[in-house]
């Protein structure tokens, strides 16, 4: 903890800056949406000049990238700890897709920027795109050894049955975004998810 006597280094002050950008241009997504927020409100909203802003983030849709990263690291991260406490398979990517939904269901004007910034900008989309691949990555580890132990049906396999889950969140989160007087996100999520979820558990037992 920095006190009084203590300088600032410039690795604290460059970020701190960057926090400030991050956070001021969340907000203001949240509050006015992706296309409407220029490089020039999140830059006077964190206090700093304009050219600041492109010391820590190449272009706004930066940020939107760094937003689904902390989406998806929250994801792998309640994996792992679920992982190191021995949870099932099965649990784990409940969880997984949970964490997902939960992030994203915050706000739905933000979430709303995120799909608009990714089907706006190729390179956007790419970028997390590659980031929601390595959460879905994990999701067929844990789909491959559910059906190993036979928790989960033997069929479809396991990167198809990750899909399949994977399609719960983003169906939910799509639906959230685009209809103005949708239900909240995990009111969606969950009936969905669990439902698919008992319904490979049932293929699985009908199979015996």
């Amino acid at each position: 903890m920095t006190t009084s006597h203590e300088p600032i280094t410039r690795k604290e002050k460059a970020d701190d800056t960057r926090a400030r950008l991050f956070f001021a241009a969340a907000a203001l997504f949240a509050e006015q949406g992706y296309h409407a927020t220029t490089v020039d409100q999140i830059a006077k909203k964190a206090g700093v000049a304009k050219g600041t802003f492109f010391v820590h983030f190449p272009a706004k849709s930066a940020v939107v990238t760094e937003l689904v990263r902390i989406q998806t690291r929250a994801a792998k991260r309640e994996r792992e700890q679920l992982l190191a406490a021995g949870a099932s398979p099965v649990a784990r990517l409940r969880a997984t897709v949970m964490t997902l939904g939960e992030r994203a269901g915050g706000s739905r004007t933000l979430s709303r920027a995120v799909l608009a910034a990714g089907l706006e900008s190729p390179d956007v989309g790419g970028a997390t795109d590659a980031l929601f691949h390595e959460v879905f990555t994990l999701m067929v580890e844990d789909a491959r050894e559910a059906q190993k132990k036979r928790l989960l049906a033997a069929k479809p396999d396991a990167e198809t049955l990750a899909g399949l889950l994977m399609a719960s969140y983003l169906g939910a989160a799509l639906h959230f975004t685009t209809t103005p007087d949708a239900k909240a996100l995990m009111d969606i999520l969950t009936p969905l998810l669990d439902a698919n979820l008992q319904a490979l558990t049932l293929t699985k037992k009908a199979t015996r």
